[in-house]
């Protein structure tokens, strides 16, 4: 797993275990936004409905606290993905309208499948780091080399096991790595 210097203006959380990693960003964001940050961003929240194989995936948004469904009800035997990436956009949209330099980071859920495609938050990151808000994304293993290919060499990546214990222990070690964001962007280490 490659760290880098403070000053990366993206961060990656490294994960395997999607659940684990949900449960995580809802403490994460929640430590945060208690220590006053100015968040924005979309965070995954999944409902398990008896007799369904699939969840029900909402996106919260984190400037306003809109929940935003984005997957479609394919039946109580869908196996499939049952995004819905016309949702997604418009979570995304009205994500992206809230985004300003008054906030203090971006969290995002997922480098997922629609990001390596092009799409999904992609707009959301690029707009954040012309505005210079620092990023915050989980990426599954699964899509770490199109993240790496797509974040080019401004993401520093942090595995879940190393902050996943205490979500306050956490917010002080990522924000140990933003706080100087502004000073040492153009460092070079």
């Amino acid at each position: 797993m490659q760290t880098g210097r403070p000053g990366y203006p993206i961060t990656a959380i490294v994960y395997s275990d999607g659940p684990r990693f949900e449960a995580f960003l809802q403490e994460f964001t929640a430590a945060m936004a208690e220590q006053g940050m100015q968040l924005a961003g979309l965070i995954q929240r999944s409902e398990r409905r008896p007799g369904r194989v699939k969840c029900d995936m909402f996106l919260r948004d984190l400037a306003t606290g809109v929940l935003h469904a984005i997957s479609d009800d394919r039946g109580p035997h869908a196996r499939g993905c049952v995004l819905n990436t016309d949702r997604l956009l418009r979570a995304c949209t009205a994500a992206e309208v809230q985004l300003s330099t008054q906030a203090d980071l971006l969290v995002l859920c997922k480098f997922g499948k629609t990001e390596v495609e092009g799409g999904g938050f992609r707009s959301l990151i690029a707009k954040a780091l012309e505005l210079s808000v620092p990023v915050l994304v989980g990426v599954p293993l699964i899509n770490l080399t199109p993240f790496r290919e797509f974040s080019a060499d401004l993401a520093r990546e942090i595995d879940l096991s190393q902050v996943v214990s205490d979500p306050f222990t956490a917010a002080e070690r990522l924000l140990s790595y933003w706080s100087p964001l502004s000073e040492t962007r153009t460092e070079v280490a």
